[in-house]
């Protein structure tokens, strides 16, 4: 583990020194002194003077900078022929712009270099698929396998998050390549997902099945007391193998002592686990999925039905309607009561049995925003005289904003019972709509006290993760490996360009930036796949510290750039207070910047 933070710190750090390196060469190039040439800020640790350049490292181990002589125009320490301020526009252009050349020659070098070896990428394979997700109502099947999303190949299911990510709302194409090996091609259009902050269509990454689970522990907990460790793999329990879903559910469900047999790097271990979960008051409720999440492409009684995405259901067949599974029923027409855009609206068609028996299986409902309730069987809310479909006003006299604010409630009430205010959808009868107003009826207002029974919880300090299926992409020639190492420099600095245009218009959330501390956990996961991979990643981040270097943002290369691009439209320099004032909000606004993908980081380590 040392070892592979040791290298990813190393890896982080000769980035940096690229960088530097090629404003050094670049100011050697245009007859410029040398003055610092630093890796880090702050005091000088250590270094060496060599031609008249101070080499250092420096006490702050972020970044690096190199100094000149007469950045500053007022500097006169130095005759003018070795001042950066006296060369002509293209020289200094030269100077500022070294290190983004730099960086994209390092990565136009170590990816070619990198798929002459070949790099194990997680197969662009369907492992399942969300059920009412974009995906589903689009037909996709697990073993899939996207060939192109929006005519462009993929190799990797990252490439197929990335593309999707970035069409934003917009429908996009995918050719899907079926085990049998024939091909279609479907038009999807992504949905917000608002915990990644991305736009997504519902995909789950192909699993090995070859490559056990592994398991990661949040913190000190049971597992940890029985010697597991973060990143052990789990190869069976009492004598069985067993998948990622299969060990989560059996470490986490509380019973007698299992044996499990984990591996460890190259050593194998036998452990004895007393599974144990907590205590915590429960009620016994569920929100009432009564909102269509997804509804099946192609399906003849759905098209004429007209049943939407957002839909409400309200009634089937004349009778209430509590919570999904939608109910089959029975009879030659069906009729589904909903409410869209804040009217409630009947739809209605004839059908056959074979139609309603197939509704379950091409509608998926989900919770809505309302608090609707289903009590479960046995539940201290069902002995209290909950009904499904009641919906949650008040607790204890105190509004409830969503499920998570009751279960908190019921949580802190340590067992004391709770006065539950409901609206029951109708006083008598099941029959909500009410033909000649076209609109609901009345609810009834009823209150119900709860006594809250303790009951065992999962630990949730226990995660434990699949295996990723992955494929070896490898050039078969050298031409071959100069062509996919340059079209995926130019494909991540397309992919950085448009992630930071849609988080200009909200398409993808700021919380997907990332600073040093993710950047180092992502190095060290890559450094453990093997040194393919981390050159890989080095590649990439040449390829972003390149693009982001290049941004008009002044105290950066781009700023830099950006003002010797004005000065040659003008034919003067730049105002030295206008110049001044827009360093200060440059540096203001890197700052912003740091504070936001540290903090990021800090929230995604936690």
């Amino acid at each position: 583990m040392f070892g592979n933070i040791l290298l990813t710190a190393v890896g982080i750090g000769l980035l940096i020194f690229v960088h530097e390196l090629g404003h050094f060469l670049a100011a050697r190039l245009a007859g410029v002194r040398v003055e610092v040439f630093s890796l880090g800020f702050g005091s000088r640790l250590c270094g060496f003077v060599w031609r008249g350049t101070d080499f250092r490292l420096s006490l702050v181990p972020f970044g690096g900078y190199v100094m000149v002589a007469g950045q500053d125009p007022n500097d006169d320490r130095y005759p003018p022929e070795e001042c950066l301020w006296s060369k002509s526009v293209g020289q200094r252009a030269l100077f500022w712009s070294g290190g983004v050349l730099m960086n994209a020659l390092t990565a136009l070098i170590l990816f070619p270099i990198v798929f002459s070896v070949g790099v194990d990428f997680a197969a662009p394979v369907v492992g399942g698929v969300e059920r009412g997700s974009p995906a589903w109502e689009a037909g996709l099947q697990a073993e899939d396998r996207v060939v192109r999303v929006a005519d462009k190949p993929v190799h990797s299911f990252d490439q197929v998050r990335m593309q999707v990510a970035l069409a934003g709302n917009r429908p996009i194409p995918l050719l899907l390549r079926r085990p049998d090996g024939s091909e279609r091609t479907v038009s999807v259009k992504p949905r917000w997902n608002a915990n990644e902050g991305l736009w997504g269509l519902g995909l789950r990454v192909a699993i090995d099945p070859q490559k056990p689970p592994t398991v990661q522990l949040l913190g000190d907990c049971p597992l940890a007391t029985a010697g597991v460790r973060s990143e052990d793999e789990i190869l069976a329990i009492d004598g069985k193998p067993v998948d990622a879903s299969t060990a989560l559910e059996r470490l986490l469900t509380s019973g007698p002592e299992l044996a499990l047999r984990i591996r460890r790097g190259t050593t194998e271990l036998d452990v004895r686990y007393q599974p144990a979960t907590g205590k915590a008051p429960r009620i016994g409720v569920a929100p009432a999925e009564t909102v269509v999440a997804g509804v099946r492409r192609g399906v003849p009684l759905l098209e004429r039905l007209d049943l939407r995405r957002d839909d409400l259901v309200l009634q089937v067949d004349g009778k209430v309607f509590a919570g999904g599974p939608m109910p089959i029923g029975d009879g030659d027409q069906l009729r589904i009561l909903v409410a869209r855009d804040g009217r409630t609206q009947l739809l209605q068609t004839d059908c056959t049995a074979a139609e309603r028996q197939s509704l379950r299986d091409d509608v998926v409902l989900k919770a809505g925003s309302a608090l609707t309730l289903v009590p479960t069987d046995g539940s201290a809310a069902q002995a209290a005289g909950m009904q499904p479909g009641d919906l949650l006003v008040a607790v204890d006299g105190a509004a409830c904003a969503s499920f998570d604010d009751l279960r908190e409630r019921v949580e802190k009430s340590a067992g004391r019972p709770l006065r539950l205010s409901m609206q029951r959808a109708i006083a008598a009868g099941d029959d909500l709509f009410d033909p000649t107003t076209e609109d609901l009826r009345r609810p009834q207002t009823v209150e119900l006290t709860i006594t809250p029974v303790v009951q065992d919880v999962p630990d949730p300090m226990v995660r434990v993760f699949a295996t990723e299926r992955s494929e070896l992409v490898q050039a078969t020639s050298f031409g071959n490996a100069l062509q996919l190492g340059t079209a995926q420099s130019l494909d991540l600095v397309k992919q950085i360009y448009l992630t930071l245009k849609r988080m200009l218009t909200g398409d993808v959330g700021a919380k997907n930036l990332g600073g040093i501390i993710r950047i180092s956990q992502v190095g060290y996961q890559a450094a453990k796949r093997g040194m393919a991979w981390f050159v890989f990643l080095l590649a990439m981040l040449s390829v972003n510290l390149a693009f982001v270097n290049l941004l008009p943002v002044p105290v950066l290369d781009g700023g830099h750039l950006l003002f010797l691009l004005i000065e040659k439209v003008k034919g003067s320099p730049v105002n030295a207070r206008v110049l001044g004032y827009s360093q200060v909000l440059g540096l203001v606004f890197v700052l912003l910047l740091v504070l936001l993908v540290t903090f990021n980081d800090i929230v995604q380590l936690f």
